[in-house]
């Protein structure tokens, strides 16, 4: 019976592993989504309307920086020095985090000559994130490098920093009584380039922004096409948003929006998971395809399973209490609860195969399929729209997430085929055995 109970001791200390580096991932983003909801929150409750539409834009400039520094920053950190040796991964980090300053820098430039023209709240909110748009960006790098070198610990902590940055910068401007959108911004921006600060003393890696060039050379595989990829997943996501308006009206727009606000949970989840999924996605390749497969697999069938039996729960919810949650709205966010549930369950089996994809540094798949979904999406969301309103939008979009899991899917093993098992980067890594000894 020894070997029995050794075995069953040894899957469980595996289980609890696995299980604390996704929770720091999903405990990290929940921090990281809370930032953003509190500055939107006191935003929308502090600003006139026209000041709040001026914080909305400048919100969004922010989301599209973000999205272009984890294109070519973050994620191909993630897939290329998450299997690496220690000394390998803080070279790379210097590298990565000097870009996200660089990537920073010329974005808040751009954002400083933009609000001195705009001038007024716009103006104002546009100056407040061109100077902190390099230390958020760094801070944002800092989460994905740590969670790489599975530190998921210390990603938590520094947004655990962001957090109590912001408190105090938002009790002060209370206490000013000086509520405007440079303000806020500001306010919001300096905690995150604090944040951002503390971030490199906690890894011992001072960035070098004067190696950019350098990093962008050696990513020219993949980072064009993920910067392709959120481009285009960007585009299709506005384009759908506006012409449900146009095609239906902005009530249907509400109406989706209140249905994806209750199952909003679920997207602190796949957020958290994913960004701890693809670190141990690289290094299950490393032993073997086999074993990237079945990570692939659980984690589809986990996370499709979780959003269906949570999307049951808010479809089921009494009236009294959806009302209570989102008044008004939770008649019409309630009707679209069904298909926004299968949306978002086939998202997590999509998200199994993208992990995979990114695991097998496989971007030219990836974008392959983000170019194929994309237009199936466009179409079936507002070809449903035409029909039935955000019912009808919302039941396309499903459809379309139907199809996209089945293609995703269809890439994933070809490139798990195609797939030579060996060192995640040989340019990147000569040691690739996973001696970095997180805290996760």
């Amino acid at each position: 019976m020894k070997p029995f109970f050794s075995g069953v001791r040894k899957l469980t200390r595996s289980a609890r592993s696995i299980g604390g580096r996704f929770g720091w991932g999903v405990a990290d983003q929940a921090l990281s989504s809370l930032t953003n909801f509190v500055i939107g929150f006191l935003a929308a409750r502090g600003l006139s309307q026209s000041e709040f539409g001026a914080f909305a834009v400048v919100f969004a400039v922010f989301l599209i920086g973000l999205g272009v520094t984890r294109a070519i920053n973050s994620e191909p950190f993630v897939i290329r020095y998450s299997a690496v040796s220690a000394d390998r991964w803080r070279h790379g980090a210097t590298w990565a985090t000097g870009t996200a300053l660089a990537v920073g820098a010329l974005g808040g430039v751009a954002c400083l000559v933009a609000g001195i023209i705009a001038g007024g709240a716009l103006g104002s909110g546009l100056v407040a994130v061109g100077v902190a748009l390099p230390g958020l960006m760094l801070q944002d790098t800092w989460r994905f490098t740590f969670f790489a070198a599975r530190r998921g610990r210390s990603a938590f902590t520094n947004d655990a920093a962001w957090v109590l940055a912001l408190a105090a910068g938002v009790a002060l401007l209370a206490v000013a009584d000086s509520w405007s959108v440079g303000s806020l911004v500001l306010a919001w921006g300096g905690a995150g380039t604090l944040a951002g600060v503390i971030g490199i003393l906690q890894a011992g890696v001072v960035p070098t922004p004067n190696r950019s060039l350098d990093w962008l050379r050696d990513q020219r595989d993949l980072a064009p096409r993920f910067l392709g990829e959120f481009t285009v997943t960007t585009l299709v996501s506005q384009i759908t948003v506006f012409g449900l308006g146009i095609l239906a009206g902005l009530a249907d727009v509400g109406a989706l929006r209140a249905g994806t606000l209750l199952l909003g949970p679920l997207n602190v989840l796949f957020l958290g998971v994913g960004i701890v999924a693809v670190p141990e996605g690289v290094r299950a390749l490393v032993s073997a395809k086999e074993k990237l497969l079945r990570v692939c697999r659980r984690l589809s069938i986990t996370l499709a399973s979780f959003a269906l039996a949570f999307g049951t729960a808010m479809w089921l919810l009494p009236d009294r209490i959806g009302v209570a949650l989102i008044r008004e709205n939770w008649h019409a966010g309630h009707s679209v609860i069904i298909p926004l549930t299968l949306v978002v369950a086939f998202s997590g089996i999509l998200l199994g195969a993208g992990i995979g994809l990114r695991s097998l540094a496989a971007a030219k798949l990836s974008f392959r399929a983000r170019l194929l979904v994309a237009p199936i999406s466009l179409v079936a969301g507002l070809g449903g729209a035409v029909l039935a309103g955000a019912v009808g939008a919302a039941w396309g979009m499903a459809f379309a997430f139907v199809v996209g899991a089945i293609i995703w899917w269809r890439y994933f093993l070809k490139g798990l085929r195609a797939h030579v098992v060996g060192p995640p980067d040989e340019r990147a890594a000569t040691d690739v055995y996973p001696v970095i000894h997180g805290d996760a």
